[in-house]
C-alpha cells in the first residue's frame, strides 16, 4: 500500500510534539494535526504547567514580602491581577515561539495541519477534506477537565485550568476550590498569597492521595498557616444559586468564584475511533502496555494513554514508543522510576514506588524517615518542617537499593534528582556515604540517613572492638 505519510500524529501537545518531532528528525514524512494553532504546545503550555508555575512565581514574591514584615518591611494591598496575567502570558509567549506550526515545519520539516482530524478507515484520517494515510498513527488527543455534576450545577460558572488562565481577569474575592490534587493545592496557595480568600474542599482525608500521607499533612499545615480554609471529607451536595452551595455536613457556603479541579477525562469524542476499530471502554481508549490500541496500527501517548497525565509522562511514553517502532526489543510501560512534583511551597516531590504500592505488591522494604528539624540549611532558611522518606530494598552495609521516595522541602523536585538517579542506575543508597557536599547545600539531607545507617553498623559493639584491635595493631 502506498501511504501519503510515514507517520500521522493527531494532537500537538507534549505527546504529539515528541512523537512527531522525533519522526521528522530522522527523516520520516510526518503530518502533525491539531484543531487550531493555539492548541500547539497542548495543556502544559496553554493551561497547565507553564502558566501555573508563572502564577506561582508571582505569588511567591508576595509571600516573600509578607514574610519580610517581621524584619521591618511594610506591605499592604492585593495583586494587580491583570498585570499578573500579563506576566503569565508573556512567559507563555516566549516558550510558544518554539512550538508554533511554522517553527516546527522549519525546524523539523514536518507538515503541520490545522483542522479537525477524524478516522475514516483503519489507517486513514480525513482532515480539511484531505484523506491522509500512514504506516502508523499516533493519538495524542489529550484530556479535558471534569466538572461537578450535582443539582444546580448548570447555574454556576465552573472555572477550570483551561479557562482560568485565559478568561479570568479579576482577582477572586472568595475562591472556592474543589479537589485535593496538585492543581488544587497549587492554586489555593497562589491565590491566597495574591490576596483572595480561599476555601479548599477535599473529598479525601488528606491532600495528594497518591503521595505518602506525611507529605500531604505537611502541605496541609502550610496552607492553613497561610490562611486557606481547608476542609477534608467535604463535598458539595447541591448548588443553591450561582454563588452558594450546600455541603455534605449541611452547611452552606458562599463564594464569588468556583474552581473545579477534580481530575481529567480522556478525549474520545469527535475523532471517529469506531471507524478505525479503536475500542473505548469506561471513558478511555483501550491501549495495551506497549501503547497500542485495538487497531494494531494506531497508538496513544500522553493523556490519551489514560494513565499518568503529566507532560513528562508523555515524554516517557514517546521514549518507549520510538524504541518499539525501531527496535526488535520492545519496551513495556513501567513506572518504577517515575516521578512527580507538586510545585507548592514547600514542594512535594515523589519518585519510584510509594510504601503503599510496595505493600500492595508484597515487596519487603526498609522505610527510612528523615526530619529536617536539625538540618543546618533548613534551620538557616526556616524550613524545618521538611521531611525525607525513602523505601530501600533489604540489604547490608548501609542499606539496600532505592525503590522510591518522597520529599517535602523548598526545591524538593530538584533535590530528589540524585536519589532518583541512584534508583535508575541500580546503585545502593550507601553510595552517597562518601560523597562530599558543599556546606550547607540543601541536598546534604539526602546523605544523612545513609551515613546514619553506616554509622550504626560501624559503631556497633562488635565492629568497634574489631576496629580498636586493628588500630592498636597497626599503630604500635
Amino acid at each position: 500500500m502506498k501511504y501519503t505519510h510515514d507517520l500521522i500524529v493527531i494532537g500537538a501537545g507534549s505527546g504529539g510534539l515528541g512523537a512527531a518531532g522525533f519522526g521528522a528528525a530522522i527523516g520520516l514524512k510526518v503530518a502533525l494535526i491539531d484543531r487550531s494553532a493555539k492548541n500547539f504546545g497542548g495543556d502544559c503550555l496553554n493551561y497547565g504547567c507553564v502558566p501555573s508555575k508563572a502564577l506561582l512565581h508571582v505569588a511567591s514574591l508576595f509571600a516573600g514580602g509578607k514574610q519580610a514584615e517581621r524584619f521591618g518591611l511594610k506591605t499592604s494591598g492585593q495583586a494587580d491581577f491583570p498585570a499578573v496575567m500579563r506576566y503569565v502570558h508573556e512567559q507563555q509567549d516566549i516558550i510558544r515561539a518554539h512550538e508554533t506550526p511554522e517553527y516546527l515545519e522549519k525546524e523539523y520539516g514536518l507538515e503541520s495541519i490545522i483542522g479537525e482530524a477524524k478516522f475514516s478507515a483503519a489507517r486513514e484520517v480525513t482532515v480539511n477534506d484531505r484523506k491522509l494515510t500512514a504506516r502508523r498513527i499516533v493519538l495524542a488527543t489529550g484530556s479535558v477537565p471534569r466538572h461537578l455534576e450535582v443539582p444546580g450545577a448548570d447555574d454556576v460558572r465552573q472555572w477550570d485550568n483551561e479557562s482560568l488562565f485565559w478568561e479570568l481577569d479579576t482577582l477572586p474575592e472568595h475562591l472556592l476550590i474543589v479537589g485535593g490534587g496538585p492543581i488544587s493545592c497549587e492554586m489555593a496557595q497562589a491565590f491566597v498569597r495574591l490576596g483572595s480568600k480561599v476555601t479548599l474542599l477535599v473529598r479525601a482525608k488528606q491532600l495528594l492521595e497518591k503521595d505518602p500521607a506525611v507529605m500531604g499533612n505537611i502541605l496541609a499545615n502550610r496552607l492553613r498557616q497561610e490562611g486557606v480554609d481547608l476542609r477534608f471529607e467535604t463535598t458539595i451536595t447541591k448548588f443553591d444559586g450561582p454563588h452558594s452551595a450546600t455541603l455534605n455536613d449541611g452547611q452552606t457556603i458562599t463564594f464569588t468564584h468556583l474552581l473545579a479541579a477534580i481530575g481529567r477525562e480522556v478525549r474520545t469524542e469527535g475523532i471517529g475511533l469506531a471507524a478505525a476499530g479503536i475500542e473505548v471502554r469506561d471513558g478511555k481508549i483501550v491501549t495495551d502496555d506497549y501503547y497500542r490500541t485495538t487497531n494494531p496500527h494506531v497508538y496513544t501517548v500522553g493523556d490519551a494513554y489514560g494513565r499518568e497525565m503529566f507532560s513528562h509522562g508523555a515524554e516517557k511514553h514517546n521514549t518507549d514508543l520510538w524504541n518499539n517502532f525501531l527496535s526488535p526489543l520492545r519496551k513495556k510501560h513501567r513506572l518504577e522510576a517515575f516521578s512527580w512534583v507538586t510545585f507548592t511551597d514547600p514542594e512535594i516531590a515523589v519518585f519510584g514506588q510509594t510504601p503503599r504500592q510496595l505493600r500492595e505488591a508484597g515487596i519487603d522494604f526498609d522505610l527510612v524517615q528523615q526530619s529536617f528539624d536539625h538540618d543546618d540549611r533548613a534551620v538557616a532558611a526556616d524550613y524545618r518542617e521538611g521531611h525525607l522518606m525513602l523505601c530501600l530494598s533489604k540489604g547490608f552495609w548501609g542499606g539496600g537499593k532505592i525503590l522510591g521516595g518522597a520529599m517535602a522541602a523548598p526545591g524538593a523536585g530538584e533535590m530528589i534528582q540524585e536519589l532518583q538517579l541512584l534508583q535508575l542506575l541500580g546503585k545502593k543508597y550507601s553510595t552517597l556515604t562518601n560523597k562530599i557536599y558543599a556546606y550547607p547545600v540543601g541536598s546534604r539531607i539526602n546523605q544523612k540517613p545513609a551515613r546514619d545507617r553506616t554509622s550504626e553498623f560501624l559503631l556497633s559493639d562488635r565492629v568497634t572492638s574489631i576496629l580498636r584491635w586493628f588500630y592498636r595493631l597497626k599503630n604500635r
